[in-house]
């Protein structure tokens, strides 16, 4: 089995590097030719649209994972994907329509509210192929995904360098993110096929009771959402489009980074599910093996993109979005956080224990909601940038003390202070490379190798990680 997570991880991995390049290919195409005040108005449209398609979410997502996760290969479990699936149709078509007509009563310019027309067929095939991803997480394939991801975004990029030739606007680049996402949608569902075959089946006695169990996961999940997204809104109502595009172009960095542990705590959710029921010490075995790759992978992350924001910025945006450096200083501390969210996050819900952390997630949501409106007036992305932060800090904690509080877990705390360690002497090792990006990136490569030499992981769990071989189980 953990053959198989790491088999995963691996190709997960890969994927996201390819994907990582074509996105930055795809961003540096959107900035440059829209610049900041256009690359705004194209982040309010998509920031707007996510807010209702989280809430569609319903907490369906992380039910379905952890229901299918407890059942074999059986009518139930199909009858139980296609139910689901069905739910999440219903509900994200009701909220798409509820917001284009919400969108009306914004401030924003006429171009930005039918631009949320057009892309709101993105959100409903986002939001499907998103519920069909538990299918592919409890058969530990998300390779697939990883593949149905990388054509969907060289279709997108394709189509961007297609469309730059006819000198077209913005409603032609949000028109290319829908054709991507139809395509997106129908390899995602195509491919669920080979392991479940999902059909949309109406239930309304097994709506309410799954909307009943899963409602304290949404409700946490539609507060998750106003500490992580609702900030761009925010900024987009309160300061022009410029500070929408400035602020943006340091996000897309967050994004692209946080999907990394989001792949791998998917990969591990449904042990955690199953030890949760089952066997108490497995389920800390598993939490704390995670937590060290988290550790591991978030610190070097977070101690990169810090040192290294105005090359990456530069990459992403070219000279007119050097003021995105700073923001990207800021929010490098919240990716730093977020690593340990989701973790975090799926161990409460694996535990049970979501009615319990909504409190925790009210308490961020107050604590982003209320600074921004008082801080984004005179700070602007400076304030949205620092109040994710802040609400992080708060969140990630108060996670991590519910889940002690309830399973008496003590992490490794020798490997924490050494992963610390490494991370602080490779920091140090960079800053005076930060001229030149090969030999700051290079010198950075030397935090594995010094982790290994710490004792933080061992040769032979080096091995296993980085295995080519493919699983007996994949194979078939």
């Amino acid at each position: 089995m953990l053959q198989k997570i790491s088999y995963n991880l691996g190709i997960a991995t890969l994927s996201r590097g390819i994907i990582g390049i074509l996105s930055l290919l795809v961003v540096g195409i959107l900035t440059r030719y829209l610049g900041p005040e256009g690359f705004g108005q194209y982040s309010a449209i998509f920031a707007y649209l996510y807010i209702f398609t989280a809430v569609a979410d319903l907490g369906l997502y992380t039910f379905m994972v952890r229901e299918i996760s407890r059942t074999d290969n059986s009518p139930d479990e199909r009858s139980i994907a296609s139910k689901i699936f069905t739910l999440r149709l219903l509900a994200v078509v009701i909220l798409i329509i509820l917001a284009d007509m919400l969108v009306f009563l914004l401030p924003y310019p006429p171009i930005v509210k039918v631009g949320v027309l057009i892309a709101s067929l993105f959100s409903v095939g986002s939001s499907l192929s998103q519920i069909l991803v538990g299918v592919f997480q409890k058969y530990l394939r998300l390779y697939l995904v990883s593949l149905a991801d990388v054509l969907a975004r060289l279709v997108q990029l394709g189509s961007l360098v297609i469309l730059i030739k006819f000198e077209n606007g913005l409603l032609w680049f949000v028109a290319v993110v829908v054709f991507a996402e139809a395509i997106h949608a129908g390899l995602i569902y195509g491919f669920s096929r080979r392991m479940i075959k999902i059909k949309p089946i109406i239930d309304f006695v097994y709506f309410r009771s799954a909307i009943k169990t899963a409602l304290p996961i949404a409700v946490s999940l539609v507060l998750v959402l106003i500490y992580f997204k609702l900030d761009t809104v925010m900024l987009s109502v309160m300061k022009p489009a410029q500070d929408v595009g400035i602020y943006s172009a340091a996000y897309k960095v967050l994004e692209a980074v946080i999907f990394l542990p989001a792949i791998y705590i998917g990969l591990v959710m449904p042990l955690l599910s199953r030890f949760a029921i089952k066997s108490k010490l497995e389920f800390i075995k598993t939490f704390r093996s995670a937590f060290n790759v988290i550790t591991i992978f978030a610190l070097y992350f977070s101690t990169y993109i810090f040192l290294m924001s105005d090359w990456i910025v530069r990459a992403i945006g070219g000279g007119a979005f050097m003021q995105a450096s700073p923001v990207l200083k800021i929010l490098s501390f919240a990716i730093f956080l977020i690593f340990f969210g989701n973790l975090g996050g799926n161990a409460i819900i694996a535990l049970n224990l979501q009615k319990k952390a909504m409190w925790i997630y009210l308490g961020g949501a107050v604590i982003n909601v209320g600074l921004n409106i008082i801080l984004i007036p005179r700070y602007s992305y400076f304030a949205a940038a620092s109040t994710t932060v802040l609400a992080e800090i708060f969140i990630t904690a108060s996670m991590f003390w519910l889940i002690r509080q309830n399973t008496k877990i003590v992490i490794n705390k020798f490997a924490f202070v050494k992963t610390i360690l490494a991370s602080s002497i490779v920091g140090l090792l960079m800053y005076p490379l930060i001229g030149s990006f090969v030999k700051a990136s290079v010198v950075s490569l030397a935090y594995f190798p010094l982790l290994l030499a710490l004792g933080v992981f061992t040769r032979a769990d080096l091995r296993e990680t980085i295995s080519l071989k493919k699983p007996p189980e994949l194979s078939r």
